[in-house]
């Protein structure tokens, strides 16, 4: 089984080195957004089309090496892919809205300061007398023996592990770039020891059931609501400030809460894997989640806002790979349709078994009462027990049909 992270490394450069990867970031940027714009009337998917039109204007207008301008043809061509896949996801719930029509008006542009290398080509890691440096390339030419600073951890991947593409990332509030280096490691695949249906976002952050018998709620402590909305007001107050401070003030203030909510959904992600050591995690395809927000929320307006800041499909990955990293264990997704509204003891579904969308759960058919939270997580881990049921029987009915000595009846 293999697992793949990413790495984050500082990296120490002097001014001058600095001035030369600002000059890289900014062409390579300057770069995809040009094929961006340009490719907004084809729309086009296909790197072979992009490299066929573009190639030779990236290399002459931004004067970018021939891999990076490789580079920028695959990144607009996946920044396409996924405004495809928003876009007929968006047409296919409201096929008449101005959001449709509108869609394409524009062409996307990235605003971050990003270049992709390509790992042994333009970019290539050595440790030397105990140290990690990295060498890579610029306008200027190849930049040899920059210090990289990170985790210990973070740097025995690098030594054991398959190292992939890395990206450069320019931090404007500290003026510092950052290398994200994936690498991908083999790990030992386990059978699991229980099944745990984890469901997400229904008042309390996360709900979870085993097949142990353990039940819980998982609630946010209340010095992180606090904190929360202590950023709510003050994005509130210097968006209707609105001057050039305030605007920079609240990118300040927007990353800063992005690293607080990531290691929030960490310590969550920890403490389920952890409760659960070697558990085979069945976790709900969120592909529809916003979509159904008002379903999930009703009126509650601050129900709403609190759940909308926590992105779930954050937590979800973390939980996947922490299970995949330290437990060998795989973990699944399955559609989470009805799974509040449905009774897990005799099957009966109904929106009436929650009553006015509240927290209780109660089977208008036979009376089962309990907590919806813990009823969807019940039936997120009954889905997955179900298909590996079918697929059971199924192989057994197959060995019994193929075998020919088989007694007979009679």
């Amino acid at each position: 089984m293999t697992v793949t992270l990413t790495c984050r490394f500082k990296l120490e450069l002097s001014k001058d080195q600095k001035q030369q990867f600002l000059d890289i970031a900014t062409a390579y940027t300057n770069a995809v957004n040009y094929v961006l714009e340009q490719n907004l009337k084809d729309k086009s998917t296909n790197v072979k089309k992009l490299h066929r039109l573009y190639y030779k204007t990236i290399r002459e207008d931004f004067d970018l090496p021939a891999q990076m301008a490789i580079n920028v043809n695959r990144d607009v061509s996946a920044m396409y892919k996924t405004l495809w896949a928003q876009f007929k996801e968006l047409k296919r719930r409201k096929p008449d809205s101005k959001a449709v029509k509108k869609f394409w008006d524009k062409p996307p542009k990235r605003k971050s300061l990003i270049v992709k290398y390509t790992y042994n080509r333009t970019a290539s890691f050595k440790k030397i007398n105990g140290e990690w440096h990295a060498s890579l390339s610029t306008l200027q030419g190849r930049i040899k023996w920059i210090p990289m600073k990170g985790w210990s951890k973070h740097f025995e991947y690098l030594k054991s592990c398959k190292i992939g593409d890395p990206i450069l990332t320019y931090d404007k509030s500290s003026k510092t770039f950052f290398l994200l280096v994936p690498v991908t490691l083999e790990v030992q695949e386990h059978q699991p020891k229980e099944i745990v249906g984890v469901d997400v976002g229904e008042r309390h952050i996360a709900a979870a059931t085993s097949t142990k018998g353990t039940r819980y709620l998982i609630d946010l402590p209340e010095e992180f609501k606090q904190r929360k909305q202590h950023y709510q007001r003050l994005r509130s107050e210097l968006m209707s400030k609105g001057t050039r401070s305030a605007k920079r003030k609240l990118a300040r203030i927007s990353r800063r809460e992005k690293r607080f909510t990531e290691n929030v959904l960490h310590i969550i992600a920890k403490k389920l894997t952890t409760s659960h050591p070697g558990a085979r995690f069945v976790l709900e395809d969120l592909t529809q989640i916003r979509a159904n927000r008002i379903t999930y929320r009703g009126k509650d307006k601050e129900a709403r806002r609190q759940s909308e800041q926590w992105p779930f499909a954050s937590l979800q990955q973390k939980i996947e790979y922490k299970a995949k990293l330290y437990y060998g264990v795989q973990s699944e997704k399955v559609d989470p349709s009805y799974t509040s509204q449905t009774c897990p003891r005799c099957g009966h579904v109904s929106k009436e078994n929650r009553p006015d969308h509240g927290e209780r759960f109660v089977c208008q058919s036979c009376g089962y009462e309990e907590h919806a939270d813990i009823v969807g997580a019940i039936n997120i881990a009954l889905r997955v027990l179900a298909k590996d049921q079918q697929v059971n029987l199924e192989k057994l009915l197959g060995a019994v049909v193929s075998r020919p000595d088989a007694p007979r009846l009679g």
